[in-house]
């Protein structure tokens, strides 16, 4: 039987590079686009494009059931294209079903749900969020081969033609052309990454004996992406559409890169460490890559946040037009929260391979909780900015807290 992991340690730096600088292409394509789509696109579109991709996110998690996290640390190739094969099911056959589902709702349901700035997109929405979760899967399985220039290829082909689409329909005016531009680059990335398909057997078998991602990871994972869309959410229900749009530029602007350039890295580190801690545990090199994935990242960070913190609001005006100087001054609001996140995020892999799973639902039941409070405060205010600055501290703190208990454990290991 193959090892769960591969048992090679070296590279470790060449294959984060290769993720890394892919990625920085990809977002290098999808920003640079940006000062043309601010120009192209009003506040009140940008805002229907967060809503978007926050029902990807939260789509995506719920189709998959944590299942893809353990196409890397399978006990088998085998066992791992039977992981692969069950992913693609949920993701695909899943996404259909639940975005006809979707399109069956009252009109009143999505109200509700904070989602009528989407209106008739909602449904695509969903399917698009069956893509992502696709992608996922088959990133999981690329990166159990370490086939990074595979993942690397598919990610600035989908940016490449998320920003060539978005480009084309805003100059035609095509109603929509933000949304539906990113299902033209999902389809391409997909296209791009989906070479495995997955083996039909042992499917069954494989879901059960994984049953602990369903079972424990995938109910924190799911309050994880809920709360963690819930703010562009809220902004929507709670603030003006121009406040959510302002909001939605800066998220894309900031957010975004700084949460795929910690989740390229933690990919490498996730099958890292747990080669480190499988058969032979070696918690001393454990630790040593913990600290030095996280002062790696502490110190690729603090430029651009000290840069935001001081001339956000320049930047933005300057950069995108008058029109969004509010964007930038909440940008700076959320940079060391952000700062934070990036520097975290990366090793946060390391949960699961500790077995530290069960400690996941606290921590989202607590970001259940802070996160929407925080934005409902700024409400009773009147003031986005202040929103954001509360749940940024929360958030921080919680870091904290969550990167002590990887600590605890290691020691103890």
């Amino acid at each position: 039987m193959a090892p769960a992991v591969p048992p090679r340690h070296g590279g470790f730096a060449r294959d984060t590079l290769v993720l890394t600088g892919g990625l920085g292409l990809a977002q290098a394509l999808a920003l640079g686009v940006m000062p043309l789509w601010s120009r192209l696109y009003s506040p009140a579109d940008f805002a229907a494009w967060g809503l978007w991709m926050s029902v990807v996110a939260v789509v995506s998690m719920l189709l998959l059931l944590r299942y893809d996290t353990c196409i890397v640390i399978a006990r088998s190739d085998a066992e791992a294209r039977a992981l692969l094969r069950l992913c693609l099911r949920l993701s695909l056959g899943g996404g259909a079903l639940l975005a006809l589902m979707t399109w069956a709702l009252p009109a009143a349901w999505p109200a509700a749900l904070g989602l009528q700035a989407l209106g008739p997109w909602l449904p695509l929405a969903v399917v698009g969020g069956g893509l992502a979760a696709a992608f996922a899967s088959l990133a999981a399985w690329a990166n159990r081969q370490r086939r990074y220039p595979r993942i690397t290829g598919a990610r600035v082909a989908l940016a490449g033609a998320a920003a060539l689409a978005g480009s084309g329909f805003g100059w035609a005016g095509v109603a929509g052309g933000l949304l539906l531009a990113q299902l033209a680059g999902a389809g391409v990335g997909l296209l791009v990454l989906g070479r495995e398909r997955g083996s039909g057997e042992g499917v069954a078998a494989a879901a059960r004996h994984h049953a602990q991602a369903p079972r424990y990871l995938w109910p924190s994972a799911m309050l994880d992406a809920i709360t963690q869309q819930l703010p562009m959410v809220l902004a929507v229900l709670w603030f003006s559409a121009g406040d959510a749009g302002q909001f939605s530029l800066a998220w894309r602007v900031t957010a975004v890169p700084v949460l795929m350039l910690a989740g390229a890295a933690g990919t490498v580190f996730y099958q890292r460490f747990a080669a480190l801690m499988a058969t032979a545990p070696d918690s001393t090199a454990a630790t040593r890559l913990l600290w030095t994935t996280w002062r790696t990242f502490a110190l690729m960070g603090l430029l651009p946040t000290l840069l935001l913190l001081l001339w956000g609001e320049p930047l933005f005006g300057w950069l995108f037009g008058p029109t969004w100087r509010p964007a930038g001054a909440l940008a700076a609001v959320l940079m060391p929260m952000l700062w934070a996140m990036l520097v975290s995020s990366p090793t946060s892999g390391a949960l699961i391979v500790l077995g530290l799973q069960k400690w996941s639902p606290a921590f989202g039941l607590a970001m259940l909780v802070y996160r929407p409070a925080a934005l409902w405060l700024g409400a009773q205010q009147g003031s986005l900015a202040r929103g954001l600055m509360l749940w940024a501290v929360c958030e921080i703190v919680a870091i904290v807290f969550y990167n002590a208990l990887l600590l605890r454990r290691l020691k103890s290991a």
